[in-house]
């Protein structure tokens, strides 16, 4: 039975792991980081099919995907969190930006939050960020209400060299009998190789 689509409007609980090694015999992560703040994860994924023509005709189609990842607006991007994306070393609390910031690839979760209050789980195997200065800023208005700004970062997706796998997702009316959503959300934001057993 096909399940009525619902409608989400909410989104929490971006959470990180940084990829510390990605073989054939499996992906290892560290330790979940959690990053407070989300406004919104817009997916940057596009797709197309092309047309191999032959015989004066269509011969072959292929159905394809680019750009797999994901741009997230945050309230902001902490020193911490920007550190670790660009690969940079802080030094007594500053963060410094220089040409030898290298390309670090982490895996990535979160949660959608769904009309009738339920949850689709979502997770990204290995990626890597891209992102501007985060220094920049607008003065205060005088009177009135404050105009707050957002930070935003590109996260680009790249096949898991253990399983070429890009992403995966799971529905929480899909838990099995006896997982309750506390039981699964423990699992799904500390380790990212989970999946829910019956």
């Amino acid at each position: 039975m096909i399940k009525k689509p619902l409608p989400t409007i909410g989104v929490d609980r971006y959470t990180f792991f940084k990829l510390t090694s990605d073989s054939a015999e499996g992906a290892e992560y560290d330790e979940a980081y959690a990053l407070k703040g989300t406004v919104e994860i817009a997916p940057t994924d596009a797709g197309g099919s092309d047309v191999f023509d032959a015989d004066n005709g269509a011969y072959e189609t292929s159905s394809y995907i680019e750009k797999l990842g994901h741009e997230i607006t945050s309230a902001d991007i902490p020193p911490e969190v920007d550190a670790m994306w660009r690969g940079c070393e802080r030094k007594h609390g500053v963060v410094e930006v220089g040409s030898d910031s290298k390309t670090v690839y982490f895996g990535v979760a979160w949660r959608i939050l769904k009309s009738d209050g339920s949850y689709r789980y979502v997770r990204y195997y290995k990626g890597s960020y891209s992102f501007a200065s985060n220094v920049g800023g607008k003065t205060k208005s005088s009177s009135g209400s404050v105009d707050k700004q957002t930070a935003k970062a590109t996260y680009t997706a790249v096949q898991r060299d253990f399983d070429n796998n890009y992403y995966a997702y799971f529905d929480e009316s899909d838990l099995p009998e006896g997982v309750t959503r506390e039981q699964f959300e423990e699992k799904w934001f500390s380790d990212m190789s989970y999946y829910p057993e019956v």
